[in-house]
């Protein structure tokens, strides 16, 4: 039992008070609290643990202010309660009261009945691809979860990780007839078990079931793959190359004097044939890609669909928990396979917990199965590619570079935020293209809009409410547009080890990035009026809800502070870049470490700085370059 009998009162007077009965939708109640104690079953111990605190932490919170238990006052009382703390200026109390919501919020609408009820897909009737078990390539796969007996290995290359650095690595390798072997911490997801739904997808896809938050000056979760696939799999399919200037920069700030638009456009070229890389069909950009064009239009803005690595894509809208068609090309069903197919082998459910030095070059790696079995591999290079987050993690706690000072800095995250709208016509953005759609008229000045769009149940959680103009909100998800952004951020975090291995990120977003935040949140607000929209919807404090242009400068007069948005990332890049001096980069320009011979890195943490835009194609184009640079090492 995940709950005791007094959280179960506490989560229940939570979802009574802050969702409380609409006109389409049920309130908040002892359904909500069932699926939300089902899926807190799921969760790992630590966890349920952290989510039961936060429930105590209402609870003791409402004792002080009322001297009365939050779990003991009417639904009316509890809903003003919340709805002050959300309101105050006080953002650990918001930030306490959010968290508590958040799951509250998706176990409510985690339901195929809600979903139905304002015509969004809830996922159950998605055609699935079935991967043919018996394929040549799946036989070249050992699931770690199976093995009965310790696993002793020996290879020329083990690449760890099998996101867009390392899979792209380890084909390119494998296309040279070097033989590799690829290990993968989380599972080989089958299409066929991609159910769509968010809570569930979450769970079995994401680093550390989706709880990896940033600490700062502003809380902010930074989303990350654990599968086969990594990150890819869990991503909204978007394929940018890095501009030019962000080349220039490096070979200007950096040394990188062998990287450019230039040198780098035949392995970009490379990888957007292997990922059949398009412009999104504007069919499938949806009601949320027409109004966003028609307010770019009358303000004068460069827009058009994003290009996508989703050739024949239906538009289901759930790209983030796993493409349940196949059509998404995520590196579990390209690079991997391919790999595969050229004589690579993989070993999934496949934690490396050590690396292992001799001599001054690394010799292999160690770890444990999910079965609890060892496992050793014996090669004549590693290649490291666990993404920004786990690198890090992995290169410190093996001690293999004790004298690399710049390790797990230099940590950039491009921070995200959204303004959603409520328009007259239908938007229906649950049936299309989640991130189909840009502006990119300010991606110089380090500002880049996308698609955001949510399902109904990732849309609860994302709108920082209670009580009735929250439920309003939600019963006119069919009218609701949401749109994001990412900033080309120049604040600077870094990652450390943490309990039980788990990255430990710090990140404090700096005055000039929040207040580029701030900019781009009223333009936005001002394509959203240019496209006639109803009621717009910055969520930002005492602005929460704009409908005219005074009200866009009123807000955009604002001296913003970190606390004012509620900000997410998915770029983690940086934490272990390459250069060309060791006391400020932790690779050299090939990717080999500077400590430690044949040690290689090839995931986002390699890259020097923040992109201003998506970086998996950079990530992938960058790994193919350093691929040739370790065939060529082993020669």
């Amino acid at each position: 039992m995940s709950l005791t009998l007094r959280e179960t009162r506490i989560a229940t007077a939570l979802a009574a008070a802050a969702i409380p009965e609409g006109a389409i939708f049920p309130g908040g109640g002892a359904a909500t609290v069932e699926r939300f104690r089902a899926w807190l079953d799921r969760t790992s111990a630590g966890r349920a643990r952290a989510i039961r605190a936060l429930l105590w932490g209402v609870e003791v919170a409402a004792l002080l202010a009322t001297r009365r238990t939050f779990s003991s006052l009417d639904p009316a009382r509890g809903r003003e309660l919340l709805d002050g703390w959300l309101r105050s200026d006080a953002h650990a109390r918001r930030a306490l009261v959010r968290a508590a919501l958040t799951p509250i919020k998706a176990a409510h609408f985690d339901d195929r009945a809600m979903f139905e009820k304002v015509g969004c897909p809830s996922g159950d009737d998605a055609p699935r691809v079935r991967v043919d078990e018996a394929a040549r390539w799946a036989r070249r796969v050992t699931d770690g979860r199976r093995a009965a007996a310790p696993l002793d290995l020996a290879c020329e290359v083990v690449v760890v990780g099998t996101g867009a650095g390392g899979a792209a690595c380890a084909y390119e390798l494998a296309s040279r007839g070097r033989a590799v072997l690829l290990l993968e911490e989380g599972d080989y997801h089958r299409r066929s078990a991609f159910t769509s739904r968010a809570r569930e997808m979450t769970l079995k896809m994401y680093r550390d079931q989706g709880f990896t938050i940033a600490l700062g000056n502003v809380g902010i979760p930074v989303w990350a793959g654990r599968a086969v696939g990594g990150s890819t799999v869990i991503n909204s399919g978007t394929c940018y190359r890095a501009p030019a200037r962000i080349f220039d920069r490096w070979r200007r700030e950096l040394g990188l004097t062998e990287l450019s638009s230039e040198a780098m456009a035949p392995y970009y070229e490379r990888v957007e044939a292997m990922l059949q890389v398009a412009p999104a069909e504007r069919a499938m950009t949806g009601g949320v890609g027409r109004v966003i064009a028609r307010g770019a239009d009358a303000l004068g803005y460069v827009h058009h669909p994003i290009r996508r690595n989703a050739p024949g894509c239906d538009g289901r809208g759930v790209c983030c928990f796993g493409c349940p068609t196949g059509a998404k090309r995520s590196t579990d069903v390209s690079y991997v396979p391919e790999a595969l197919l050229r004589g690579a082998e993989l070993v999934t459910a496949a934690k490396v917990t050590g690396i292992d030095v001799e001599g001054g070059r690394a010799r292999g790696v160690r770890g444990e199965l999910a079965s609890g079995q060892p496992f050793t591999v014996r090669a004549e290079a590693v290649v490291v590619a666990g993404g920004a987050l786990m690198t890090p993690v992995l290169l410190k706690r093996s001690r293999a570079l004790r004298a690399t000072p710049f390790l797990g800095k230099n940590l950039s995250i491009h921070p995200v935020g959204k303004v959603l709208a409520i328009f007259d016509e239908a938007i229906d953005m649950g049936s299309a293209i989640p991130q189909g759609y840009a502006i990119d008229e300010f991606m110089d000045d380090g500002i880049m809009f996308e698609g955001g769009s949510t399902p109904l149940d990732v849309t609860a959680i994302g709108i920082p409410w209670v009580g009735a103009r929250f439920v309003d909100v939600m019963e006119r998800y069919r009218h609701l547009a949401q749109f994001g952004f990412l900033v080309e951020d120049t604040s600077r975090g870094a990652v450390r080890v943490g309990a039980g291995g788990s990255p430990l990120i710090t990140y404090n977003l700096n005055d000039h990035d929040t207040q580029k935040m701030g900019r781009a949140i009223a333009t936005l607000c001002d394509v959203y009026l240019a496209a006639g929209a109803r009621r717009v919807l910055p969520l930002v404090p005492g602005h929460e809800e704009i409908s005219t242009r005074a009200e866009v400068d009123a807000l955009r007069a604002r001296r913003f502070s970190p606390g004012d948005f509620e900000v997410t990332a998915y770029h983690p890049l940086g934490t272990c870049r390459i250069g060309t001096d060791p006391k400020t980069s932790a690779l050299a320009p090939d990717h080999e470490t500077h400590e430690v011979e044949r040690l290689y890195v090839v995931d986002g943490s390699a890259v020097p700085t923040a992109l201003g835009v998506n970086p998996q194609l950079t990530i992938m184009a960058m790994a193919l370059r350093a691929a040739e640079k370790i065939d060529a090492r082993l020669a």
